[in-house]
């Protein structure tokens, strides 16, 4: 079963839990539930945009 991809409601980057994010040292296989409380989005830099503003991502909506 695939891990859930969730999307950040500011710039619209997809969490892939399968790829990680080696921006901030994620290894693959990370869910975004054990991402740590410090993570941030990687492409909301400036905004320094938290994990509250993620949603579960849907495909095809």
């Amino acid at each position: 079963m695939a891990m859930e991809k969730w999307i950040c409601l500011e710039c619209h980057y997809i969490y892939d839990p399968e790829k990680g994010d080696r921006t901030q040292n994620i290894p693959p296989g990370t869910s975004f539930e054990a991402l740590p409380n410090t993570w941030r989005c990687p492409e909301c830099k400036i905004l320094k945009v938290k994990k509250g503003v993620f949603k579960k991502y849907v495909e095809g909506t």
